[in-house]
């Protein structure tokens, strides 16, 4: 387990510090920066965000900050190309700068991934530009953010789709070697959101956006489980950032059903807000939790099943109702019940953990192996964290209640909105949900929910309880 330990000298100057209290507004966030208690300079290092009806008017003066005759590479795909991409490239060369084009190609299903292939495209278009400019949703940005961040240039991203948190973030997801990874870049420059390209958008694409949203509880809650009980980084000002969001965003389901431009300017600031969110933590933590990683599962498994990825964000929504369903499963559980002697005599041997790791994930498993052994403990530690968790059973759980919401209300926010609420809508079957719900924790070092029940030795038995509220 990673050692979180500090020098006395620097926990004798972190305590003089305040607890960031960052902002809530957007505007307001832009080059934020402040010092905090937890040890960490929290930032936000984009500049600029237009959030309104034809904000794509503000392109040529968010550019004019580069200088004049940039070279920049627009970079779309088939589809993003013809809702904004053309504009984009005759608003940049008409306010004076050199413009190329990158088309991402279309992969299995019709669309593009991202993946290596992919980013390799992506990264031999920028090698001789000055800025990037994306234009598109979940994967064209992660692929402009993560080639521009290894070109060592900035990028602007103009938003085709309230489709997913990523577009402030700072970090960019791309399967690499089959495995869903994470890996740290840069926030974008400037982030143009204009509502009536955003309005416009598949109803899918923005149904998908709510469901990513709605995972924030659950996330936060394994945000601050992690931080508990294997003293993993936690803060809670990154929380701050987000919460509010969310919650008016989710009082707008009925508006976000009809495709109200109030109710889609909410979803929209939500998801940007919880994007910054996870850049003040510096990782993805306080956003993406148990439920991302079955969703990730279910995204490297499908090539091999000849199945087409889903919408990240319809998949996550369903997942989130069964991670709230687990918590609240084991929040039932009396402290005084649970035999940590028996608990830790029926734990599965290092080997036998291997073993199931690669019969499980296949040609992925010595990823998938690495990655989870980042986060198994010792016997002794198990047990020093099992005795933790008898101890201050009520105390650990009264320090998620203010976060958690329940898998039913999550049910009913997604289903006002018309969004997905059970694997068969997502194209999957109840197999899928249960080996995702399985299998998802080992392929991230990651301590989720998943894990929590896990280490209790209790996944297995509460599995067909916990996935039975996504099944039809």
């Amino acid at each position: 387990m990673t050692d979180t330990s500090k020098p006395n000298k620097d926990m004798e100057r972190d305590s003089l510090r305040e607890l960031a209290q960052p902002p809530v507004e957007l505007r307001e966030l832009l080059r934020y920066s402040a010092s905090c208690r937890c040890g960490r300079d929290h930032s936000v290092d984009i500049a600029d965000i237009s959030l309104r009806e034809h904000a794509i008017e503000d392109l040529p003066s968010i550019l004019e900050n580069f200088g004049q005759n940039q070279r920049i590479v627009v970079v779309a795909d088939r589809v993003t190309r013809e809702i904004a991409g053309d504009s984009v490239q005759r608003i940049t060369a008409s306010a004076g700068h050199r413009v190329g084009v990158c088309v991402v190609p279309d992969g299995i299903g019709g669309r593009p991934h991202a993946d290596e292939t992919a980013l390799e495209i992506v990264q031999r278009s920028l090698a001789q530009a000055d800025l990037a400019l994306a234009v598109g949703s979940g994967t064209i940005n992660d692929l402009v953010k993560l080639a521009s961040f290894r070109r060592t240039i900035p990028y602007v991203v103009v938003a085709t789709a309230p489709s997913m948190n990523g577009y402030t973030s700072a970090i960019s997801a791309i399967t690499v070697r089959g495995v869903k990874r994470t890996i740290d870049c840069r926030q974008p420059y400037a982030v143009i959101a204009d509502l009536a390209i955003l309005c416009r958008a598949p109803r899918d694409l923005t149904l998908a956006g709510l469901g990513d949203l709605e995972s924030k509880p659950t996330a936060t809650a394994d945000y601050r489980l992690g931080g508990r009980l294997r003293r993993t980084y936690y803060c809670p000002a990154p929380e701050r950032v987000v919460r509010r969001a969310e919650e008016r965003a989710a009082g707008y389901a009925e508006g976000i059903n009809r495709g109200d431009p109030e109710a889609m300017a909410a979803l929209t600031e939500a998801l940007l807000l919880s994007g910054i969110s996870m850049k003040l933590a510096g990782s993805s933590s306080p956003a993406s939790g148990g439920e991302h990683l079955m969703s990730h599962f279910w995204d490297m498994t499908a090539s091999e099943e000849n199945r087409i990825e889903g919408w990240h964000g319809a998949q996550v929504g369903v997942c989130t109702m069964v991670t709230a369903a687990l918590y609240e499963q084991l929040r039932e559980i009396r402290p005084d019940s649970l035999d940590i002697e028996a608990i830790a005599a029926s734990r599965p041997s290092v080997e036998e953990i291997t073993r199931q790791i690669r019969r499980r994930h296949g040609t992925r498993a010595n990823e998938v192996v690495s990655e989870y052994f980042d986060k198994h403990l010792s016997n002794d530690d198990l047990y020093r964290e099992l005795e933790d968790l008898k101890q201050h059973w009520d105390e650990i759980w009264g320090g998620l209640s203010d976060t958690l919401r329940p898998a039913g209300a999550i049910r009913r926010i997604l289903a006002t909105a018309g969004a997905s609420i059970t694997v068969q809508q997502i194209g999957l079957t109840p197999r899928h949900l249960k080996t995702s719900f399985l299998a998802a924790r080992e392929i991230r070092g990651r301590f989720t929910v998943l894990d929590l029940a896990a280490d209790l030795g209790l996944l297995e038995k509460l599995c067909d309880d916990a996935i039975k509220i996504a099944i039809g």
